[in-house]
């Protein structure tokens, strides 16, 4: 495919698609979703998504990037004002999952669940680290900062995932309070904030 993505008319036959593609998730589900049936909802020819697209997953992986890069635009992850920088990330996470529930049920009960997760997991490891690159230049972190993204995504994603498919037992506010409670004391450590404590939430019933 050689397309280019900056002209009008491929922005908008691409944002055709993944309106039409999200449509069909959410009535039919990923597994049930086809080309055609995009094609159709999109009123473009199948051929057309061709050109844009290898096939469903290629649209997936663009639709969730596309909605990765909407929910972190408005989150300003990058604004290093606050002390506290890996508090944003997990609070963008769960926003984002709570704003995106039906969507993730959906899909982590299809063939596409696998797909989502490591894309959200990558997508926000990739963030996490440019912010540590901007906070840790005058401290030299006691583990690798990569090491110290991944542990916090990973954790942090699988909290998260409980959290939905359990129909969110507990408010979202606590549940980040719960994850900045889990992760935060270590990664401030190896960050260099040596005297950190973090006080265990309360629940209010």
């Amino acid at each position: 495919m050689n397309i280019n993505l900056a002209d009008p008319r491929v922005k908008k036959t691409r944002k055709g698609l993944r309106t039409a593609f999200f449509t069909l998730l959410k009535k039919e589900g990923y597994d049930a979703v086809t080309i055609q049936g995009i094609a159709i909802e999109a009123d473009v020819a199948r051929i057309t998504f061709y050109r844009h697209y290898r096939d469903k997953e290629d649209l997936l992986t663009d639709c969730l990037n596309t909605l990765f890069d909407e929910i972190l635009d408005r989150a300003s992850l990058n604004d290093t004002d606050d002390e506290i920088i890996p508090e944003k990330p997990i609070r963008i996470l769960f926003e984002h999952l709570e704003a995106n529930e039906k969507l993730y049920k959906i899909l982590l009960s299809s063939r596409g669940g696998d797909l989502a997760v490591k894309r959200l997991q990558s997508y926000l490891v990739n963030k996490i680290l440019e912010t540590f690159d901007e906070i840790s230049s005058d401290k030299k972190p006691d583990i690798p900062n990569e090491l110290i993204a991944e542990h916090l995504v990973s954790a942090q994603i699988g909290l998260g995932i409980w959290w939905i498919e359990n129909d969110k037992p507990y408010p979202i506010d606590y549940m980040i309070d719960i994850a900045n409670w889990l992760s935060f004391a270590g990664i401030f450590r190896s960050l260099g904030y040596k005297q950190f404590d973090l006080p265990a939430p309360k629940h209010k019933e």
